[in-house]
């Protein structure tokens, strides 16, 4: 159990007083806030407070950097400056005409990195002979000459190679191809020698590799161009070879024609262009077929009659005009003449005769028509049968193609690939050629005649600077260090109010709600701990109605007011928690409920206290929600609604916890503690100072709430300096 700073006197003081006695003054409708110190005044106050702090460390300081800047040893510094000009080795491609980019920081940060290159420091190192220049090393080693003496060459030259690294600069000029390279050196001279010879050794390099690049791609080439070869001479022999053996005969000279795909034969072969002839005559001949046919259906369906061949037939048209002009005839005599008289007859037999002879040229003309039909149709299945066969041999040859194909399309793709390796190779002959270098020298490097560093002034200035830094934050870690309340025991002499308990640090992995559902968890202990001091620190036991506020959000308030609730309902006790912090609220996310309807809807008179209280796991536990957020919350809470709420809530609980809103900069916390009989402060170790949680108090007692002591959350005894067991007895290894 967590150890409980109380002493049976603290019943006698007047926050015990008052909590003895029911609260009967009314809450103003405005509670005034504090006035509160400005940001900049605060830390003024704090820098002159600590003024000797701040001027001691910059004291300090300034002596620091001036006895640096005495005893550093002078460097002075050389600059060659270089021209890089943005030209892509163009080994293989030497008709690429397309623009660099003015400014490429690829091309350019691999430039800089090359000139500090450790085979750029090393050929310095040799042209100079800096291996075996002994105060060159001693300079920069701190070693004596007898100690190199003993160093093998191959460590001098290591030596060497990494102090010219370290002491190399590179400095480009924004927006230009100009960069300066800067060595640094206690010798002025030597400073000198190395910028210049970094220079040389630079162009060296740049024009070596592009002649070893164009080396190799030659060589490269030569040997794909040799395979290559070999490849093309092997798929056109293949090539040949099978269509011999196929019998495939293309015609022409391409293999493929247009609208095919590279490679296909059965568009050129001679069965092809057959099969396309055919194909062709069968297509005329089935017009023809067609036509032909649907004359002779004529005729069979009109007898002949209806034929054009019969209408347009002169023979028949003769014919047609006798038998007119002498059925004229003898209609003209069947007005005076009987049907038997000689004359007559013998017009009907003329006329009989001449029918007889119209309907025997018709019937010519209709065999004929049938006759064509015929022809057409033989003529049709003909050209069918044979389309049908040359079908399946252009079929067949398709598929004796396949394999002709795929040598046809080995062999264009050799032959390309062919011709572009020779292209490039004799492009790189060329490019062989090229001696011309894209680095130049734009100014070499002179003898600097003054150091560059220690800069004095310099120093003087960064001194002053650190050292105003440090010394504020210095004065500022001394003042929060004095003002943060953290120690369980400078509860009652910092604060003036008791300590009911301390509750232990949850690891990161717990929730809150898991660890108090755990009654042997340490946490779950010492809340237990808490509510059984609010037992003792007053002389009527618990007191009925409890409100649970902090100085400012996060401190663990409402984990607090839960943990309270449920211990007093777990002793068989009916309790309502309220949720009050209408501006944040929580506790429907702890216990998984909905947030449709609460406080604010009771205290707008939409709903009834009993409508909006919620059942828990915990039997004898209810919950109400903070409820449909409002525009102004303390509006809500001024008045006697608050006290009403309560006076209601406590006719069918035994107890009330109130979950508030934080004191500080809101009126909710002073309405709400005025109307409860008991107030709990909450503070979250090392985070509230002094300074805030007794502004908070002195606004709480100001509005008459009777703050009965305070509960120290998120206490880390190892950090705090308290071992296991100690001082306040709580195993805080759980979890763990």
């Amino acid at each position: 159990m967590s150890n409980i700073v109380y002493s049976p006197s603290s019943e006698q003081s007047p926050v015990a007083r008052r909590a003895l006695s029911h609260i009967d003054t009314p809450v103003p409708s405005d509670v005034a806030i504090e006035d509160q110190e400005s940001v900049l005044r605060r830390y003024w106050r704090i820098l002159l407070k600590r003024r000797w702090v701040v001027l001691g460390v910059i004291a300090a300081c300034l002596l620091i950097g001036l006895v640096a800047a005495f005893m550093t040893q002078r460097q002075y510094s050389a600059t060659v400056t270089l021209e890089i000009a943005r030209q892509a080795d163009k080994v293989v491609n030497l008709n690429d005409t397309r623009e660099a980019p003015a400014v490429d920081q690829e091309f350019y940060q691999t430039q800089y990195t090359l000139l500090q290159s450790r085979s750029l420091a090393e050929g310095v190192v040799r042209d100079l002979k800096l291996a075996d220049n002994t105060d060159f090393l001693t300079n920069y080693t701190g070693k004596d000459a007898g100690k190199l003496a003993g160093a093998s060459r191959r460590e001098r030259e290591i030596a060497a190679t990494g102090i010219v690294l370290a002491n190399t600069e590179v400095i480009p000029v924004r927006l230009s191809s100009i960069v300066n390279v800067r060595y640094n050196s206690p010798d002025p001279q030597m400073a000198m020698r190395i910028a210049n010879s970094l220079a040389d050794n630079f162009i060296r390099t740049s024009l070596a590799r592009r002649f070893d690049a164009t080396a190799y791609a030659r060589n490269f080439l030569q040997d794909r161009l040799e395979q290559t070869r070999r490849k093309l001479e092997d798929s056109e022999a293949k090539a040949v070879a099978y269509a011999g053996q196929q019998g495939i005969i293309s015609i022409g000279g391409s293999t493929s024609q247009p609208g095919q795909p590279s490679g296909t034969t059965e568009g050129s072969s001679i069965t092809a262009s057959d099969l396309v002839g055919l194909n062709a005559a069968l297509i005329d001949a089935r017009a023809k077929r067609v036509q032909a046919e649907s004359r002779y259906q004529e005729a069979k369906r009109t007898g002949g009659s209806g034929l054009s061949e019969v209408s347009t037939n002169s023979a028949i048209s003769s014919l047609r005009e006798q038998r007119a002009m002498l059925q004229a005839e003898y209609q003209k005599q069947s007005a005076t003449l009987g049907p038997d008289y000689p004359s007559q007859v013998a017009l009907r037999r003329q006329i009989d005769e001449l029918d007889k002879q119209i309907r025997s040229e018709t019937g010519r003309v209709s065999s004929s028509v049938e006759s064509a039909y015929r022809e057409a149709l033989q003529t049709e299945r003909e050209l069918q049968t044979r389309v049908d066969s040359l079908k399946s041999n252009v079929i067949d040859l398709r598929r004796r193609s396949i394999q002709y194909n795929i040598y046809e399309r080995d062999v264009d793709t050799n032959r390309a690939l062919y011709d572009a390796l020779l292209q490039q190779y004799k492009e790189t002959g060329v490019a062989a050629g090229v001696g011309t270098n894209n680095v130049s020298i734009v100014d070499a490097a002179t003898i600097p005649n003054s150091p560059f560093k220690p800069s004095l002034r310099l120093n003087i200035l960064l001194a002053l600077l650190i050292g105003a830094a440090l010394g504020c934050a210095m004065a500022l870690i001394l003042e929060q260090l004095a003002e943060a309340a953290v120690l369980p025991e400078e509860f009652q002499s910092k604060l003036g109010v008791p300590l009911l308990g301390t509750i232990p640090l949850l690891d990161k992995d717990q929730s809150a709600m898991e660890v108090l559902r755990d009654r042997k968890a340490a946490v779950s202990e010492a809340y237990f701990s808490v509510f059984t001091a609010m037992q003792f620190i007053t002389t009527h036991g618990l007191p009925r109605s409890i409100f649970v506020t902090s100085t400012q959000p996060s401190e663990g308030k409402s984990t607090t007011a839960v943990s309270l609730a449920t211990s007093i309902a777990r002793v068989g006790k009916k309790v309502l928690l309220i949720d009050a912090d209408m501006r944040n609220p929580s506790n429907h996310r702890m216990f998984g409920l909905e947030n449709e309807a609460g406080l604010s809807n009771v205290l707008v008179g939409e709903k009834d206290l009993a409508e909006v209280a919620h059942h828990t796991e915990v039997p004898t536990l209810f919950v109400v929600t903070a409820g449909h957020i409002p525009p102004n919350p303390a509006e809500l809470l001024t008045g006697e609604t608050v006290r009403r709420l309560l006076t209601r809530a406590l006719a069918e609980f035994d107890h009330v916890v109130v979950d508030g809103p934080p004191v500080l900069g809101l009126a909710d916390a002073p309405l709400l503690g005025s109307s409860a009989e008991a107030t709990i402060f909450i503070l979250e170790t090392g985070r509230t100072r002094a300074t805030q949680a007794k502004r908070a108090i002195a606004r709480l007692n100001a509005v008459g709430a009777s703050v009965l002591g305070a509960v120290l959350t998120k206490f880390d005894a190892k950090r705090e300096g308290y071992g296991y067991g100690e001082g306040y007895g709580y195993d805080y290894s759980y979890g763990r």
